[in-house]
């Protein structure tokens, strides 16, 4: 997700559930909502997107 720290810093967030498990949202404030439980796990400026980790699981 962007940050609010400057142009060209992304943050990440750890995830829990497996990718197909959210759903995001663009628009003025972009989501990303649990399939699982409808809980918002982020609500803010985007793009955002929903990604496997690349460190071994």
């Amino acid at each position: 997700m962007p940050s609010w720290l400057g142009l060209g810093i992304h943050e990440e967030r750890e995830l829990p559930l497996d990718l197909g498990d959210y759903k995001v949202t663009p628009g003025e404030r972009w989501t990303v909502t649990s399939l699982k439980n409808g809980e918002i796990v982020y609500s803010g400026i985007g793009p955002v997107e929903v990604v496997r980790s690349p460190a071994p699981s």
